[in-house]
Formats: structure tokens, sequence, C-alpha cells
């Protein structure tokens, strides 16, 4: 029993920083759109250094998060369909893929890293 707890407790973290994630970006990325000009603003951003090197830094990011989605689905059409979306829209879509696989591991935590492949180990 003491198991269980410990694998909820270990499970629960995450999946509250993925949910308070996936709405901080929902609010950020909507007062940007209402309040800022993605062509002006972006153009500045790319023109600075350190500008570049968070573009950088977060499409590597995206795209290893990516690889993950890719080596855990098992259809590959929904693995690329997600990682689409996750270079699109960022690490908001990021935080609703662990939600969903945490959801779908229900608390198993090798069944989170590796999906359904982790029944063929």
């Amino acid at each position: 029993m003491r198991t269980a707890v410990n694998k909820n407790r270990f499970i629960s973290m995450p999946a509250v920083i993925a949910s308070g994630g996936f709405l901080i970006m929902l609010v950020v990325v909507s007062f940007a759109l209402v309040y800022g000009d993605f062509f002006i603003e972006g153009a500045v951003l790319v023109d600075m250094a350190w500008g570049m090197v968070t573009l950088v830094d977060l499409y590597l990011g995206l795209l290893l998060f990516s690889f993950w989605v890719l080596c855990r689905e098992e259809n590959k059409t929904i693995a690329l369909s997600w990682s689409v979306l996750i270079l699109l829209l960022g690490n908001m879509l990021s935080c609703l893929y662990i939600l969903k696989s945490f959801y779908e591991a229900e608390g198993n935590m090798t069944r989170f890293w590796l999906g359904k492949r982790s029944n063929s180990t």
C-alpha cells in the first residue's frame, strides 16, 4: 500500500506542474496575441543575439521532446501530429502531452516513459 501512495505522489507533482504550465502558457500566449505584434516583435527578437539563442534553445528542446513522443507512440500518424503541434504551439502542447501520458500510465512510470511499448519489454 505504501508503494502506491509514493507512486501517486510522484506522479501527481509532475501532473500539477504540467497543468499549471499549460494554464500559464495559455494566459501568456493569449496576452501576447491581444497586446503584441508577432511580426514586429519577432523581428526584434531574432535581431538580438540572446533572442536567437533563446529561440534555438527553445526549438532544440521541442525537437527533443518530439523525439520522445515519436519513440513513445505506437501510431506514427498520431506521433507526427503531436510533434507538429508541439513545434507550432510550443510547451503549451508539451504540457498537454505530459498530462495525457500521465493519465494513460495509471501510476506506472515505465508506462509513462515508454507508452504501450512498455508491455512489450
